[in-house]
Protein backbone atom coordinates (compact mmCIF):
# COMPACT_ATOMS: atom_id res chain seq x y z
CA UNK A 1 0.00 0.00 0.00
CA UNK A 2 2.12 2.81 -1.26
CA UNK A 3 1.04 6.21 -0.02
CA UNK A 4 1.63 9.64 -1.49
CA UNK A 5 5.36 10.41 -1.28
CA UNK A 6 6.56 13.28 0.80
CA UNK A 7 9.48 14.53 2.81
CA UNK A 8 9.00 15.37 6.46
CA UNK A 9 10.86 18.54 7.43
CA UNK A 10 11.16 20.03 10.86
CA UNK A 11 12.97 22.42 13.12
CA UNK A 12 14.09 20.15 15.94
CA UNK A 13 17.21 20.66 18.04
CA UNK A 14 20.63 20.25 16.45
CA UNK A 15 22.90 17.42 17.53
CA UNK A 16 26.67 17.45 16.99
CA UNK A 17 26.31 14.19 15.04
CA UNK A 18 24.46 16.05 12.28
CA UNK A 19 20.78 15.86 13.15
CA UNK A 20 17.95 16.28 12.91
CA UNK A 21 17.58 14.01 9.91
CA UNK A 22 14.96 14.17 7.19
CA UNK A 23 12.56 11.34 6.30
CA UNK A 24 11.47 10.66 2.72
CA UNK A 25 8.76 8.35 1.40
CA UNK A 26 10.44 6.96 -1.71
CA UNK A 27 7.12 5.99 -3.38
CA UNK A 28 8.78 2.71 -4.39
CA UNK A 29 7.36 -0.47 -2.93
CA UNK A 30 8.81 -3.91 -2.29
CA UNK A 31 7.37 -6.81 -4.27
CA UNK A 32 6.29 -8.84 -1.21
CA UNK A 33 4.58 -7.12 1.74
CA UNK A 34 6.34 -8.15 4.93
CA UNK A 35 7.48 -7.26 8.43
CA UNK A 36 10.35 -8.44 10.64
CA UNK A 37 12.65 -8.75 7.63
CA UNK A 38 16.43 -8.29 7.94
CA UNK A 39 17.65 -5.12 6.23
CA UNK A 40 21.28 -4.59 5.26
CA UNK A 41 22.79 -1.59 3.53
CA UNK A 42 21.46 1.96 3.36
CA UNK A 43 19.45 4.34 1.21
CA UNK A 44 21.83 4.12 -1.77
CA UNK A 45 21.72 0.32 -1.91
CA UNK A 46 20.38 -2.46 0.31
CA UNK A 47 18.98 -5.97 0.53
CA UNK A 48 16.03 -7.25 2.57
CA UNK A 49 15.52 -10.91 3.37
CA UNK A 50 12.84 -13.00 5.06
CA UNK A 51 10.04 -11.65 7.22
CA UNK A 52 6.42 -12.69 7.87
CA UNK A 53 6.89 -16.24 6.56
CA UNK A 54 8.80 -15.49 3.37
CA UNK A 55 12.36 -16.42 2.52
CA UNK A 56 12.38 -14.09 -0.49
CA UNK A 57 15.11 -11.47 -0.90
CA UNK A 58 14.88 -8.14 -2.70
CA UNK A 59 17.55 -5.60 -3.60
CA UNK A 60 17.37 -1.81 -3.72
CA UNK A 61 19.59 0.21 -6.06
CA UNK A 62 18.67 3.60 -4.65
CA UNK A 63 15.53 3.97 -6.74
CA UNK A 64 13.93 0.57 -7.47
CA UNK A 65 13.33 -2.78 -5.75
CA UNK A 66 14.05 -5.99 -7.67
CA UNK A 67 13.77 -9.63 -6.68
CA UNK A 68 17.23 -10.90 -5.77
CA UNK A 69 18.98 -13.66 -7.71
CA UNK A 70 18.82 -15.94 -4.67
CA UNK A 71 16.62 -16.42 -1.59
CA UNK A 72 17.10 -17.73 1.93
CA UNK A 73 17.12 -21.52 2.25
CA UNK A 74 13.90 -21.53 4.32
CA UNK A 75 10.67 -19.80 3.31
CA UNK A 76 9.50 -19.33 6.91
CA UNK A 77 12.23 -17.00 8.21
CA UNK A 78 10.99 -14.13 10.37
CA UNK A 79 12.10 -12.19 13.46
CA UNK A 80 15.75 -12.82 12.53
CA UNK A 81 18.57 -10.37 13.23
CA UNK A 82 21.52 -9.31 11.13
CA UNK A 83 22.82 -6.41 9.08
CA UNK A 84 25.82 -5.45 6.99
CA UNK A 85 25.91 -3.93 3.52
CA UNK A 86 24.01 -4.47 0.30
CA UNK A 87 26.82 -6.70 -1.00
CA UNK A 88 27.93 -8.39 2.24
CA UNK A 89 25.15 -9.18 4.72
CA UNK A 90 24.17 -11.73 7.36
CA UNK A 91 20.86 -13.11 8.67
CA UNK A 92 21.14 -14.40 12.23
CA UNK A 93 18.76 -16.91 13.81
CA UNK A 94 15.13 -15.91 14.04
CA UNK A 95 12.10 -18.13 13.69
CA UNK A 96 12.05 -20.92 11.09
CA UNK A 97 9.01 -22.75 12.38
CA UNK A 98 10.73 -22.50 15.77
CA UNK A 99 13.72 -20.63 17.13
CA UNK A 100 16.95 -21.47 15.36
CA UNK A 101 20.72 -20.98 15.54
CA UNK A 102 20.99 -21.06 11.73
CA UNK A 103 22.73 -18.13 10.03
CA UNK A 104 23.05 -17.30 6.33
CA UNK A 105 25.34 -14.82 4.59
CA UNK A 106 25.01 -12.85 1.36
CA UNK A 107 27.95 -12.28 -1.03
CA UNK A 108 26.14 -9.95 -3.45
CA UNK A 109 24.73 -12.82 -5.51
CA UNK A 110 24.12 -15.88 -3.33
CA UNK A 111 22.96 -16.79 0.15
CA UNK A 112 25.07 -19.51 1.76
CA UNK A 113 25.23 -21.17 5.16
CA UNK A 114 27.23 -19.25 7.76
CA UNK A 115 28.60 -20.34 11.12
CA UNK A 116 25.73 -21.02 13.57
CA UNK A 117 25.31 -19.23 16.87
CA UNK A 118 25.41 -21.22 20.11
CA UNK A 119 22.21 -19.71 21.53
CA UNK A 120 18.85 -19.14 19.85
CA UNK A 121 18.30 -15.47 19.02
CA UNK A 122 14.76 -14.48 17.96
CA UNK A 123 13.75 -10.79 17.94
CA UNK A 124 17.26 -9.98 19.16
CA UNK A 125 19.42 -6.86 18.84
CA UNK A 126 22.13 -7.02 16.20
CA UNK A 127 24.66 -5.18 14.10
CA UNK A 128 27.14 -6.20 11.43
CA UNK A 129 30.07 -4.68 9.63
CA UNK A 130 29.72 -7.28 6.88
CA UNK A 131 28.78 -10.96 6.39
CA UNK A 132 31.77 -12.19 8.43
CA UNK A 133 31.81 -9.70 11.31
CA UNK A 134 28.69 -9.26 13.41
CA UNK A 135 27.15 -9.10 16.87
CA UNK A 136 23.87 -10.30 18.40
CA UNK A 137 22.34 -10.32 21.88
CA UNK A 138 19.16 -10.98 23.84
CA UNK A 139 15.85 -11.77 22.15
CA UNK A 140 13.75 -14.86 22.79
CA UNK A 141 15.40 -18.24 23.39
CA UNK A 142 12.27 -20.30 22.84
CA UNK A 143 11.44 -20.38 26.54
CA UNK A 144 12.58 -17.07 28.03
CA UNK A 145 13.99 -13.61 27.32
CA UNK A 146 17.64 -14.16 26.47
CA UNK A 147 20.75 -12.83 28.18
CA UNK A 148 23.45 -14.12 25.87
CA UNK A 149 25.80 -12.11 23.73
CA UNK A 150 27.83 -13.46 20.78
CA UNK A 151 30.33 -11.85 18.42
CA UNK A 152 31.33 -13.09 14.96
CA UNK A 153 34.88 -12.27 13.89
CA UNK A 154 36.28 -13.52 10.57
CA UNK A 155 33.20 -15.70 10.00
CA UNK A 156 33.25 -17.52 13.39
CA UNK A 157 30.95 -16.90 16.35
CA UNK A 158 32.29 -16.68 19.91
CA UNK A 159 30.08 -16.67 23.02
CA UNK A 160 30.99 -13.64 25.07
CA UNK A 161 31.72 -14.09 28.77
CA UNK A 162 29.73 -10.97 29.71
CA UNK A 163 25.96 -11.43 29.46
CA UNK A 164 23.64 -8.50 28.84
CA UNK A 165 23.19 -6.04 31.67
CA UNK A 166 19.42 -6.00 31.12
CA UNK A 167 17.80 -8.97 29.34
CA UNK A 168 15.43 -7.79 26.60
CA UNK A 169 13.75 -8.70 23.34
CA UNK A 170 12.22 -6.69 20.46
CA UNK A 171 14.99 -4.08 20.74
CA UNK A 172 16.00 -1.50 18.13
CA UNK A 173 17.38 -3.23 15.02
CA UNK A 174 19.05 -4.13 12.65
CA UNK A 175 22.02 -1.80 12.49
CA UNK A 176 22.76 -0.84 16.11
CA UNK A 177 26.46 -0.13 15.62
CA UNK A 178 29.22 -2.20 14.04
CA UNK A 179 30.33 -5.79 14.50
CA UNK A 180 32.50 -4.84 17.47
CA UNK A 181 30.90 -1.73 19.02
CA UNK A 182 27.15 -2.14 19.38
CA UNK A 183 24.11 -1.13 21.38
CA UNK A 184 21.11 -2.82 22.97
CA UNK A 185 18.53 -0.03 22.94
CA UNK A 186 15.00 -0.05 24.40
CA UNK A 187 12.85 -3.22 23.88
CA UNK A 188 10.91 -5.29 26.40
CA UNK A 189 11.80 -6.98 29.67
CA UNK A 190 8.16 -8.01 30.03
CA UNK A 191 7.37 -4.32 30.16
CA UNK A 192 8.85 -1.62 27.90
CA UNK A 193 12.41 -0.63 28.75
CA UNK A 194 14.23 2.64 28.03
CA UNK A 195 17.71 1.13 28.54
CA UNK A 196 20.59 2.02 26.23
CA UNK A 197 23.52 -0.31 26.88
CA UNK A 198 26.69 -0.52 24.80
CA UNK A 199 28.95 -3.52 24.18
CA UNK A 200 32.60 -3.05 23.21
CA UNK A 201 34.30 -6.22 21.98
CA UNK A 202 37.97 -6.68 22.83
CA UNK A 203 39.13 -10.07 21.56
CA UNK A 204 38.06 -13.68 21.85
CA UNK A 205 35.33 -13.91 24.49
CA UNK A 206 36.29 -10.58 26.05
CA UNK A 207 34.28 -7.40 26.01
CA UNK A 208 32.72 -4.76 28.23
CA UNK A 209 29.17 -3.54 28.74
CA UNK A 210 28.50 0.07 29.74
CA UNK A 211 25.34 2.10 30.34
CA UNK A 212 24.54 5.16 28.25
CA UNK A 213 21.73 7.70 28.56
CA UNK A 214 18.28 6.11 28.43
CA UNK A 215 16.26 6.69 25.26
CA UNK A 216 13.71 9.52 25.55
CA UNK A 217 10.72 7.17 25.18
CA UNK A 218 10.87 3.42 25.70
CA UNK A 219 9.78 1.43 22.64
CA UNK A 220 9.16 -2.18 21.73
CA UNK A 221 8.05 -4.18 18.65
CA UNK A 222 11.42 -3.86 16.90
CA UNK A 223 11.86 -0.14 16.21
CA UNK A 224 14.17 0.69 13.32
CA UNK A 225 17.80 1.49 14.07
CA UNK A 226 20.44 3.14 11.87
CA UNK A 227 24.08 3.33 12.98
CA UNK A 228 26.52 1.24 10.99
CA UNK A 229 29.77 2.34 12.58
CA UNK A 230 29.30 3.06 16.25
CA UNK A 231 27.01 2.65 19.24
CA UNK A 232 27.73 6.33 19.93
CA UNK A 233 25.82 7.52 16.85
CA UNK A 234 22.35 5.98 16.51
CA UNK A 235 18.91 6.80 15.15
CA UNK A 236 15.92 4.88 16.57
CA UNK A 237 12.40 5.31 15.17
CA UNK A 238 8.96 3.69 14.73
CA UNK A 239 8.09 0.76 17.04
CA UNK A 240 5.45 0.92 19.75
CA UNK A 241 5.36 2.93 22.97
CA UNK A 242 3.27 2.14 26.04
CA UNK A 243 -0.02 2.73 24.20
CA UNK A 244 0.33 2.14 20.44
CA UNK A 245 2.64 2.11 17.41
CA UNK A 246 4.09 5.58 16.97
CA UNK A 247 6.13 7.66 14.56
CA UNK A 248 8.67 9.34 16.81
CA UNK A 249 12.36 9.49 15.93
CA UNK A 250 15.20 9.76 18.44
CA UNK A 251 18.85 10.54 17.65
CA UNK A 252 21.68 9.59 20.03
CA UNK A 253 24.96 11.49 20.30
CA UNK A 254 27.40 9.46 22.38
CA UNK A 255 29.86 12.34 22.76
CA UNK A 256 27.22 14.26 24.71
CA UNK A 257 25.57 11.05 26.02
CA UNK A 258 22.21 12.55 25.05
CA UNK A 259 19.15 11.87 22.89
CA UNK A 260 17.46 14.47 20.71
CA UNK A 261 13.92 14.15 19.39
CA UNK A 262 14.08 14.26 15.60
CA UNK A 263 11.50 14.66 12.86
CA UNK A 264 8.34 12.57 12.85
CA UNK A 265 8.41 9.50 10.58
CA UNK A 266 6.08 9.20 7.55
CA UNK A 267 3.90 6.50 9.18
CA UNK A 268 3.29 4.88 12.56
CA UNK A 269 4.34 1.37 11.60
CA UNK A 270 6.08 -1.27 13.74
CA UNK A 271 8.43 -4.21 13.16
CA UNK A 272 10.11 -2.47 10.20
CA UNK A 273 13.79 -3.04 10.87
CA UNK A 274 16.30 -0.41 9.76
CA UNK A 275 19.58 -0.64 7.88
CA UNK A 276 22.50 1.60 7.04
CA UNK A 277 24.38 4.47 8.67
CA UNK A 278 22.75 7.37 10.50
CA UNK A 279 23.27 9.64 7.51
CA UNK A 280 21.74 7.30 4.92
CA UNK A 281 19.32 4.86 6.52
CA UNK A 282 16.51 2.80 5.03
CA UNK A 283 13.52 0.97 6.48
CA UNK A 284 10.99 -1.14 4.58
CA UNK A 285 7.62 -2.78 5.18
CA UNK A 286 6.38 -3.30 8.73
CA UNK A 287 2.91 -3.64 10.16
CA UNK A 288 0.34 -0.83 10.14
CA UNK A 289 -2.28 -1.26 12.87
CA UNK A 290 -4.82 1.04 11.24
CA UNK A 291 -4.77 -1.11 8.09
CA UNK A 292 -4.35 -4.44 9.89
CA UNK A 293 -1.79 -5.48 7.28
CA UNK A 294 1.86 -5.94 6.36
CA UNK A 295 3.26 -2.98 4.43
CA UNK A 296 5.36 -2.49 1.29
CA UNK A 297 6.56 1.12 1.65
CA UNK A 298 10.16 2.35 1.56
CA UNK A 299 11.31 5.18 3.83
CA UNK A 300 14.80 6.68 3.83
CA UNK A 301 16.54 8.86 6.38
CA UNK A 302 19.25 11.42 5.66
CA UNK A 303 21.23 13.96 7.63
CA UNK A 304 24.37 15.99 7.08
CA UNK A 305 26.82 13.92 9.12
CA UNK A 306 27.13 10.21 9.79
CA UNK A 307 30.00 8.98 11.95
Amino acid sequence: MSRFGYTVLGFGGHTPAGGPGVWTDQEQTINTNRYQSVTAGGSAGSIIAGGSSTGNSETWDGSTWSNADDNLSDSTVNAASGGGTSSSAIVIGGNRGSGTTTCEKWDNSTWETADSTTSVFTAAASSATDKDNAWVCGGWTGSAIGSKNEVMVSASWTVQSADMLTDRLAMAKNQAGSGTNSAAVTGSTGSISDKNEQYEHSSGASGTWSTNAAITTGLTDDPSCFGQTSADDLVVAFGENATAPQGNCFEFNGSADAWTTGNTTPAAVRNNYGGGPTGAGITVGGYLESAGAYQDDTYTFARAIST
